[in-house]
């Protein structure tokens, strides 16, 4: 009998847990999330993750002897340490290693972009409407910028580990400097964050990217409008003009 999968997305914001009933019938038993409170660090987000798995045997009435998680950045191949990650306290770490000591299960961890391109490549979106596509582009765009390539259904995953990633390649001047130093990458412009800061120049209101495209469908508040502009527009740009910033 084919056991249930458990699954975690960890996010910036937040951190979403899923069970699947088998590999052969993906159907929800559960589906959870909770904050990821990173601001408090490191060992914090270690033992939110651990929290949200205990809530989820408790609602489930089961319980997990392996984990799947999709992180922000990847596990550098040679070293072993997180890298690239928007949420910062996890560079540097053995962030694989110490999470399956916290957990006392093993653990499988990738990338969240790599994770999402390929599930969408083999049961999502692109299965059902282009079975016949060998190579899919998988984007994200929430708290940071991320991207996945699959290649004949399997990952590219490259030699440093980042292959497809496109968040940290320069679109525009005016997104300011990212964490890693370098000034108009596409995640000062297109990420959730810089989209609320984009706001935020304009009105000194603090307003999260959901309350801000509310305003935005209500069609009140010019603000919004220009915020919502930007993000279409330089989407667009990213993605048609990449070429020119390679």
């Amino acid at each position: 009998m084919m056991k249930p999968l458990w699954g975690i997305d960890l996010g910036g914001t937040k951190i979403e847990g899923v069970i699947l009933k088998s590999v052969n019938d993906p159907e929800v038993i559960l589906r959870k999330r909770i904050p990821t409170e990173q601001a408090k660090g490191y060992e914090h987000i270690i033992s939110r993750i651990k929290t949200l798995l205990d809530q989820m045997a408790v609602e489930a009435g089961i319980q997990a002897d392996k984990i799947g998680i999709g992180t922000p950045g990847t596990v550098d191949p040679l070293s072993g340490l997180h890298k690239n990650s928007n949420t910062t306290c996890l560079n540097g770490k053995h962030f694989h290693e110490d999470l399956q000591k916290a957990l006392s299960l093993p653990v499988v961890m990738a990338n969240d972009a790599n994770c999402f391109a390929l599930a969408e490549a083999r049961m999502g979106v692109v299965n059902k409407e282009m079975p016949e596509a060998n190579v899919v582009f998988g984007v994200i765009m929430g708290t940071g910028v991320g991207g996945g390539v699959v290649v004949n259904g399997k990952v590219l995953r490259g030699r440093q580990g980042i292959s497809g990633e496109w968040g940290h390649n320069f679109l525009d001047e005016s997104g300011g400097v990212a964490y890693t130093g370098r000034k108009g990458v596409v995640e000062t412009i297109l990420s959730g964050p810089a989209l609320e800061k984009f706001y935020r120049s304009l009105t000194d209101e603090n307003k999260s990217l959901k309350e801000i495209y509310q305003n935005y469908k209500e069609g009140k508040d010019e603000a919004a409008k220009k915020t919502m502009n930007r993000l279409t527009h330089f989407f667009w740009f990213g993605n048609f003009c990449g070429d020119q910033f390679a």
